[in-house]
């Protein structure tokens, strides 16, 4: 039984260990502005909530059309998403960037 539970729970983390392994290495000088990063979430259909700076890249938490949380990571350069999750979002951030 203990290792299902470890299993399950690996998956569970999965998602948020490959967002965590994303790095960008865009010089800060050739970031896109927050109002691009905004319209390019927005292109997606999702509802921002927070942005925040980690590993040289722009973590995204938002919602989708149905309201589940997604976290997506971005490059800051190109705004391309580098990758997504439905997984649980973080508390919060030292590195949380204000998106009003």
């Amino acid at each position: 039984m203990r290792p299902a539970l470890f299993l399950a729970a690996l998956a569970l983390l999965a998602p948020t260990l490959a967002l965590a392994e994303v790095e960008c290495h865009a010089p800060m000088d050739n970031w896109q502005p927050l109002a691009a990063l905004k319209a390019e979430v927005a292109k997606l259909g999702l509802t921002m909530i927070k942005i925040r700076a980690d590993d040289g890249c722009y973590h995204v938490q938002a919602t989708d059309k149905d309201g589940n949380p997604v976290e997506a990571v971005f490059d800051p350069q190109t705004l391309q998403l580098l990758a997504s999750s439905d997984a649980d979002h973080e508390a919060g951030s030292q590195d949380e960037m204000d998106h009003d």
